[in-house]
């Protein structure tokens, strides 16, 4: 069953339930459709967005957060903690003055565009504490 937003030409809103797309386009045109409210019978489908279950939502929010969880976890065990010392860190590494290696840690937004001026490649991940 597909449920569609309708309105009249009196700006009148109202549900339409139909089997598909094509049983509102055979009842639209043979003229079967009407407002609850006022009978008018020049009925317009409106645009809707879409709808999602609770039982849906809740698994994609579990998923959502199972997989920014994993993301937390790899950087965790395969990036070095520099700390507030990440843009001085990376600035060293990109001008070989230290050997490359995967590094997290946090920047002031000053040091952010020192970076962005010198051509330093980073990716800005916000990660949130998870209890264990």
């Amino acid at each position: 069953m597909i449920i569609y937003d309708l309105q009249c030409v009196h700006n009148h809103k109202f549900e339409g339930w139909f089997k598909s797309r094509e049983e509102y386009d055979r009842e639209k045109a043979a003229h079967r459709l009407s407002c609850p409210l006022c009978g008018d019978s020049q009925i317009s489908l409106l645009p809707t967005g879409g709808h999602l279950s609770v039982k849906e939502r809740t698994e994609k929010r579990n998923d959502q957060g199972q997989f920014v969880k994993a993301i937390a976890e790899y950087m965790e065990k395969n990036f070095d903690n520099v700390g507030p010392g990440f843009a001085e860190e990376a600035l060293k590494m990109h001008f070989e003055e230290v050997d490359y290696r995967n590094i997290r840690g946090t920047m002031t937004g000053e040091e952010e565009k020192e970076l962005q001026e010198e051509g330093v490649e980073y990716l800005k991940v916000p990660v949130r504490k998870f209890s264990s």
